[in-house]
């Protein structure tokens, strides 16, 4: 079963990064499994823009697309069915009801030709132990974009409890109970950094602003 994209409650996975020359640029693709729904997601980031698309991969349609301007701290919300467009206000942070515990393990894999070390962090009280597999160097996009979407989800929660994280990625992450029982997951199918097209971030020509 699939589930629609949501900022509210979705996928994965910060205020101020500063954006430097080599910051990444491109294309990356992703999946997340909650235990019942499966999510497919793309982002496309180009310095202080990205765009995130929720795709139908049986149908090829794009069913939510969101515009995020980090350096505004702003975010559109698009339907392509609907042909509207609307401002989607951050909603409030939302933190663990416990104390989560950060380790950097010893432990490193390659993932989409990035390097990526685990990090565990786990709350005794929520019982849940999210392990992530983080590249370190250009993501500068990253900390700043989920300060603005402040997801609900235990992957963005925990994830933002890792110190000195700016300019990181994770590439997967693994949400279980605290006996090892699987909740959940996020992969990044793909990661290719390359040239994005400035028009990639503009209202599509025939969208109508929804006003309430």
């Amino acid at each position: 079963m699939k589930k629609i994209l949501s900022l509210s409650a979705a996928v994965m996975l910060f205020a101020g990064a500063a954006f430097g020359q080599k910051s990444f640029e491109g294309q990356i693709d992703f999946m997340q499994y909650n235990g019942i729904d499966t999510t497919y997601f793309e982002y496309y980031v180009k310095t202080t823009h990205v765009k995130i698309v929720n795709t139908d991969i049986k149908t090829n349609n794009d069913e939510g697309i969101y515009l995020i301007d980090l350096t505004t701290k702003t975010t559109l919300a698009l339907s392509p069915v609907r042909k509207i467009y609307k401002d989607q206000p951050s909603p409030a942070p939302v933190k663990p009801s416990g104390t989560p515990k950060v380790t950097k393990t010893a432990n490193v894999k390659t993932i989409n030709g990035f390097k990526c070390t685990e990090y565990d962090v786990a709350d005794a009280e929520e019982g849940i132990k999210v392990s992530y597999w983080i590249a370190s160097g250009d993501f500068e996009f990253f900390l700043p974009m989920m300060n603005i979407l402040n997801r609900k989800d235990k992957f963005s929660q925990y994830y933002m409890a890792i110190p000195n994280s700016a300019n990181m990625f994770p590439m997967e992450a693994y949400e279980t109970d605290m006996s090892g029982a699987s909740k959940g997951f996020i992969k990044a199918t793909k990661c290719i950094p390359g040239k994005i097209a400035d028009g990639t971030f503009a209202i599509p020509a025939g969208y109508n602003k929804f006003e309430k």
